[in-house]
C-alpha cells in the first residue's frame, strides 16, 4: 500500500472508530437535544442500521462497541496481512484490537479533560455545544474523583488526577502491545503505521 493509500485508509478507520466509541459515551452523558451529539447520532445511525434498529440505548451501546471492535479488527488484519512477514493470529489480533479500542477511549477521555479544564478557565460561564457536551462526557468520569479529593482553596484537581490516571492506563496499554508484537516475532515493515 502507498504512503497516501495507507494515510487515507487509516484516516478514514480513525474516524470511524472515534465516532462508534464518542457515541458510546455521548448517548449515556450527553443530552438529547446537544447538536454534536445529535450529528454523532445520525452520522453513527447509518453504520449501526444493518446490526438492527433498537431504541434501547444499552443495546446501541453494546453494538457500538461491537462494531468498533469489528472495524479494528478487520482493517488491522488487512494492514497485518500487507505489511507483514509474520503477522498475528486471529485470538492475538483480536487483543490487540480489543487494547486498541480501550487506548482509543483513553484518548478521547484524555484530550476531552483537557478541553474541559481550558474551557473552564476561559469561558467558565458561557454554553456552546461544543462546551456543554465537552462537560457533559467529562463530568461522569470527574465526579468520583471530585468525591475523594479534597478541595483546597476552591482548587480542582480532579481534572490532573484524571489525567495521570489515563496517562498510566496508557502507557501500560501500549507496552504490552509492543512488548506482544516483539515477542511473539511478529516482523513488519511498516510497524508504527500499524500500532
Amino acid at each position: 500500500m502507498t504512503g497516501l493509500a495507507l494515510f487515507l485508509f487509516t484516516t478514514l478507520i480513525d474516524f470511524l472508530l472515534l465516532l462508534l466509541v464518542i457515541r458510546v459515551f455521548s448517548s449515556q452523558w450527553v443530552s438529547e437535544y446537544n447538536q454534536i451529539n445529535k450529528a454523532i447520532l445520525v452520522m453513527t445511525d447509518r453504520l449501526l442500521l444493518p446490526l438492527g434498529k433498537s431504541s434501547n440505548a444499552q443495546r446501541l451501546a453494546i453494538a457500538s462497541i461491537m462494531l468498533a471492535l469489528m472495524i479494528e479488527f478487520f482493517s488491522s488484519l488487512i494492514l497485518f496481512g500487507m505489511n507483514c512477514i509474520k503477522s498475528p493470529g486471529v485470538i492475538e489480533l483480536f487483543a490487540l484490537s480489543a487494547l486498541s479500542i480501550l487506548d482509543l477511549i483513553l484518548t478521547i477521555f484524555f484530550f476531552s479533560i483537557i478541553l474541559h479544564a481550558i474551557f473552564s478557565w476561559l469561558i467558565p460561564n458561557q454554553h456552546s455545544g461544543v462546551s456543554d457536551f465537552i462537560r457533559q462526557m467529562v463530568v461522569p468520569v470527574l465526579n468520583p474523583i471530585r468525591r475523594r479529593l479534597p478541595i483546597p482553596a476552591g482548587l480542582d484537581f480532579s481534572p490532573f488526577i484524571a489525567i495521570v490516571l489515563i496517562q498510566s492506563v496508557s502507557l501500560i496499554i501500549s507496552e504490552n502491545i509492543t512488548s506482544k508484537m516483539l515477542l511473539d516475532g511478529i516482523v513488519c515493515t511498516n510497524f508504527q503505521h500499524l500500532v
